[in-house]
């Protein structure tokens, strides 16, 4: 799938709809999605591992809790849809004849925030590789996302006579043109360790860590059930249940900060730089080998590029609720406006 694609399938749909003698509508709404069927999908975030502190990668969201004071370690995977929030669309439409539209949509989501706790131990390195050693740091992470996605879309009305009310179904595409993710995580750490702020950890008493996410091109495919009543001859008002099945691909990551605080200090200290290219920047692949810039698959990496990484996932799809209103303005309603009589009185 790419952007010749979404181009050509944009085309057609357009194409379809200047070849009809249709009234033209416009389509407002606003609504809350949840997660729906998809709450078995994991989500990516920041992998925290103490064993590895000089390897940056995405892997599942969790709650992640290290043995400790004798307590058992716990282990449990965050799930839900990025989907999940508020969402508005602007639909702008033409009704080929009272059974049949056409639409092209566009709408905004503002996804809920997902978040995870981690308690993890944490380790020195000995010379050979990394220890434990009697300290934790505590993270706390949350992701969210907003997206712009353009919808064209065919709607199947069925009228029902001498009456106001109006059932109809929708099915169209879903085809994000813009947005991102966003990760935070907020750490802190009882080590008392003052080199921790150095490589490979870059860790203050508490620091602070954003992380840019931007998407690739992805399709899915949505759908709505509604009922529309018709309060005056240009306005409806309308409402429907709708979901969506999509999964976007991302295409690159940035930490945008990453500031350490010594103990008892609100003064920043910015770690982008110390961090280098390579640990700040990445972009995602299909696969690793020996030609990608990824220390574990080539020893002859590069510390001034982005670092390349396997291509994750994340899940939008959702099930919501929405209410709005439809706008008719065609000739024909207009005709209609001016064919009442004018009161002479």
């Amino acid at each position: 799938m790419n952007k010749k694609l979404h181009t050509a399938l944009l085309a057609a749909f357009i194409f379809c709809v200047c070849q009809v003698n249709a009234q033209f509508t416009l389509r407002v709404a606003g609504g809350y999605a949840w997660p729906g069927f998809q709450t078995s999908e994991g989500i990516a975030a920041p992998v925290i591992d103490p064993l590895h502190p000089d390897i940056d990668a995405l892997g599942p969201l969790a709650n992640i809790t290290d043995t400790i004071n004798g307590k058992p370690a716990t282990y449990k995977q965050v799930r839900g849809s990025y989907g999940q929030g508020m969402n508005f669309s602007l639909g702008f439409g033409y009704t080929v004849n009272k059974y049949f539209n056409f639409e092209l949509g566009v709408s905004y989501l503002k996804s809920a925030t997902i978040s995870a706790d981690q308690t993890r131990q944490l380790t020195i390195f000995t010379g050979i590789g990394y220890s434990y050693i009697p300290a934790y740091l505590f993270a706390h992470i949350t992701t969210n996302a907003f997206g712009v996605s353009v919808s064209p879309a065919f709607t199947v009305q069925a009228p029902i006579k001498k009456s106001k009310f109006m059932p109809y179904a929708r099915v169209g595409l879903s085809m994000p043109v813009y947005g991102g993710l966003t990760d935070h995580i907020t750490i802190t750490q009882n080590s008392g360790i003052p080199t921790l702020v150095k490589a490979p950890y870059f860790l203050g008493a508490t620091t602070d860590v954003t992380l840019t996410t931007q998407g690739s091109v992805s399709l899915g495919v949505n759908w709505a059930l509604g009922v529309k009543y018709k309060v005056l001859p240009f306005l409806s008002v309308f409402a429907e249940v709708n979901g969506q099945y999509l999964t976007t691909r991302a295409k690159s990551s940035k930490i945008t900060r990453w500031d350490t605080y010594a103990a008892g200090s609100d003064s920043a200290v910015s770690q982008i730089a110390n961090r280098g290219v390579y640990r700040t920047q990445f972009n995602y692949v299909q696969e690793l080998n020996g030609n990608s810039n990824n220390a574990q698959y080539n020893p002859n990496y590069s510390t001034n590029k982005p670092k390349d990484d396997i291509m994750p996932t994340g899940p939008f799809s959702n099930l919501g609720l929405n209410i709005g209103l439809t706008f008719s303005l065609s000739k024909h309603t207009l005709k209609k406006e001016q064919a009442k009589p004018v009161d002479s009185k």
